[in-house]
């Protein structure tokens, strides 16, 4: 049984694994040929593992500009890092607590699967590195609130994932759907970074589903401009200068000792000028690989997962990573990054002048993404200028809203935490009645009876439903 379950938590680690068997899944219910089928898991895979090298790339060009304002400003506290958290939960859980966590994924997936297949919200939880790092959370906050073990964990954390992988891609669905239809939803961490700033979209851009039900769409919005001008017509070339801009600026202004001294921590002999301006141009290397791998993987699951919708799970819409939103605008998603990159900072600065107890230092994943997201989300509603102002706010979520959710969820006494925008959001909500119930079957009343309202209120409007 262990070496199932530790083969389960492998495989379910491994994204481009998982969109590989459900494209093989989807193309053999449909009873594609063979080359088909071979074709279609193979591009799959290689669109996720492209996807996942130009995150990498992004991640080592926006990794040194955070080293670098953290020497020269002497910047420390806790980082918004998932994994990070993720592993100080799992040094710190004793062996018969941190053995039920592959468990509690797989039956929370399982779980998942028969909400989907039983209920309005047809929705299937499909990023598993995610779910890997949220039982992990699910587990230790159990453990921490309601000290419960073995069978009453496991099915209770079970429980909580199921209903939370079900109902945040319903909720994101809502605002995705005028622009995505049902080709796909969000299946992170991360939702509300999509419903905030849908609702701060609509308030900037005035949408109104009957009297001005615009969704903006980057092609149609851009200005063709004539002349030397018409280079700012193509995002890769903005995304370039912009984020050269951006980086290079931040990288001068800690100033030329402190650049250098990444260079050697880093093992790189280039001038430190080149460096500095390669930065923005290494993270637009990221955008377009990852903008690429994304592309590749969509345009084989949406297709073979029409198989799964039909027989296995009638009308079922699949919960992916957030990577799939930004081609769709990829300039506002960059415009989010930015905007969520000076949220976190504000945010910064304002620990830093109440004299906050704890310190939340932004973290690469966290920023990039869920800034990306408020980014597509705000602009689709509400304009570029929405794009920018969602990323803010949710920048200043994941750092204000941190701190609360760090401190009562216990992650303060390990010196980590979780950075995603859902924690500094309804989370601290969550922690909060966790502090105040205290008992775990109580709890999962609360949780039955709001995952009922949830069914309610979300469920799809018959006009809806064919749509």
């Amino acid at each position: 049984m262990e070496l199932i379950l530790n083969g389960f938590k492998i495989f379910m680690g491994q994204f481009e694994l998982i969109m590989g068997l459900i494209v093989l899944v989807g193309l053999l219910i449909q009873k594609k040929g063979a080359g088909d089928v071979i074709k279609g898991v193979l591009k799959a895979i290689v669109g996720v593992m492209i996807l996942k090298q130009g995150s990498t790339l992004l991640q080592a060009a926006y990794r040194p500009i955070m080293n670098i304002l953290s020497s020269a400003f002497n910047i420390t506290g806790v980082v918004t890092e998932n994994y990070a958290g993720m592993a100080a939960i799992s040094s710190s859980l004793v062996e018969s607590v941190l053995s039920v966590i592959p468990i509690v994924m797989l039956l929370g997936f399982l779980m998942n699967l028969v909400f989907a297949r039983f209920t309005p919200l047809k929705y299937v939880f499909l990023s598993g590195h995610t779910m890997l790092a949220f039982s992990t959370l699910v587990v230790w906050i159990f453990h921490w609130f309601f000290k419960v073990e073995d069978s009453i964990l496991i099915l209770s954390a079970s429980l909580f994932c199921g209903i939370y992988w079900t109902v945040m891609p319903a909720w994101v669905h809502r605002y995705a759907k005028p622009f995505v239809g049902n080709d796909f939803t969000l299946g992170h961490i991360s939702g509300t970074s999509a419903v905030f700033s849908t609702w701060i979209g609509k308030l900037l851009g005035r949408y109104n589903k009957t009297t001005n039900p615009k969704i903006h769409d980057e092609d149609g919005d851009t200005v063709k401009l004539k002349g030397f001008a018409t280079i700012f017509n193509d995002s890769t070339v903005v995304t370039c200068l912009l984020m050269t801009i951006v980086l290079g600026g931040i990288a001068l202004i800690a100033g030329k000792d402190y650049i250098i001294e990444q260079q050697e921590l880093a093992n790189i002999t280039t001038n430190w000028v080149v460096y500095t301006l390669e930065l923005g141009a290494s993270f637009t290397v990221g955008i377009v690989v990852l903008l690429t791998g994304v592309r590749m993987m969509v345009a084989e699951l949406v297709p073979a997962f029409k198989g799964i919708s039909d027989k296995l799970i009638p009308n079922s819409v699949p919960a992916l990573d957030m990577p799939v939103f930004f081609p769709l605008a990829p300039l506002s998603s960059i415009l989010g990054f930015i905007g969520a990159f000076a949220g976190e900072f504000l945010g910064f600065v304002i620990l830093l002048a109440v004299g906050s107890p704890i310190l939340m230092i932004p973290g690469i994943i966290a920023t990039f993404f869920d800034g990306g997201i408020a980014g597509v989300f705000g602009y689709k509603y509400g304009g570029k200028k929405a794009a920018f102002i969602s990323g803010i706010v949710v920048g200043l979520i994941q750092i204000l809203g941190g701190v609360f959710f760090t401190q009562l969820s216990g992650l303060a006494e390990l010196g980590a935490t979780y950075g995603n925008t859902d924690f500094g959001s309804i989370w601290i909500i969550i922690s909060g009645v966790m502090s105040i119930v205290r008992n775990i079957w109580v709890f999962l009343l609360i949780l039955i009876v709001a995952f009922a309202g949830a069914i309610l209120a979300l469920k799809p409007k018959k006009s809806e439903k064919n749509a």
